[in-house]
């Protein structure tokens, strides 16, 4: 297994708000994308992927069989869930503060996700395919098959519908896929989707596929040159 990360505070940002977490020996993998007035944001990410592979690390041993790894990965999340929401109640600076959490942890059966928000997992194999749904406004009205009149501000329909510490309660999503040799794995903040569609991120992927490091460092470039509205978080594996 090769993997390979970055994160970057993009074009327009002071101060990044992600946060991503890379254990390569336990093979998992956590990407936080902070919402939240002044540092809040930061905050929220930081106590997120914090809260998270301490549990994982902590209670991993007890979990053997592979239908036993969904569940930690949902008590892991419901846990820094609980933190960021308590941590937000000490601090008026901090009152409101939220967090994506995507979460994935490869073992010999796959790849297991769990995840909360609009920060993203693909695979690539010969094309790219989104594992995740987004959480938000967009996806929630195309579910429905719900029509929009006129032509609502990108960010209205971004929005999140959950977020980590947001909200009382949380409905964590939870996907298992299947690998095969070469497969390459993508873990990315909406910095990075919101600049590049998932064909041009395809494309790059795909161009520079035998250097990990070479396509995180693509990837981010192509963001910032589109504008780098937001914070750019990457991580890469190839199975």
């Amino acid at each position: 297994m090769r993997v390979a990360f970055k994160t970057d505070v993009g074009r327009k940002r002071t101060h990044n708000e992600d946060s991503i977490v890379v254990d390569e020996s336990m093979k998992i993998f956590l990407l936080a994308d902070g919402m939240g007035g002044r540092q809040a944001g930061e905050v929220a990410s930081n106590l997120a992927v914090k809260e998270c592979y301490a549990w994982l690390k902590e209670n991993y041993d007890r979990t053997k069989r592979e239908k036993n790894i969904s569940n930690l990965l949902v008590e892991s999340l419901l846990k820094a869930h609980d933190a960021v929401k308590a941590k937000s109640m000490t601090d008026i600076n901090l009152m409101g503060m939220g967090t994506t959490l995507t979460e994935m942890v490869i073992n010999n059966f796959g790849a297991y996700i769990c995840h909360i928000g609009d920060s993203r997992a693909y695979i690539l194999r010969d094309e790219i395919k989104q594992i995740t749904k987004d959480h938000t406004t967009e996806m929630y009205f195309i579910k429905d098959a719900i029509v929009v009149k006129g032509n609502p501000p990108l960010q209205k329909m971004r929005v999140l519908t959950q977020a980590v510490g947001a909200q009382e309660t949380i409905v964590p999503e939870v996907k298992q896929v299947e690998l095969k040799p070469a497969d390459i794995l993508l873990l990315c903040s909406d910095g990075l989707t919101d600049m590049l569609s998932d064909k041009e991120i395809e494309s790059i992927v795909q161009k520079y596929r035998d250097n990990l490091v070479v396509i995180a460092e693509s990837l981010i470039q192509a963001a910032n040159d589109k504008g780098g509205i937001d914070n750019i978080s990457v991580i890469l594996i190839e199975y």
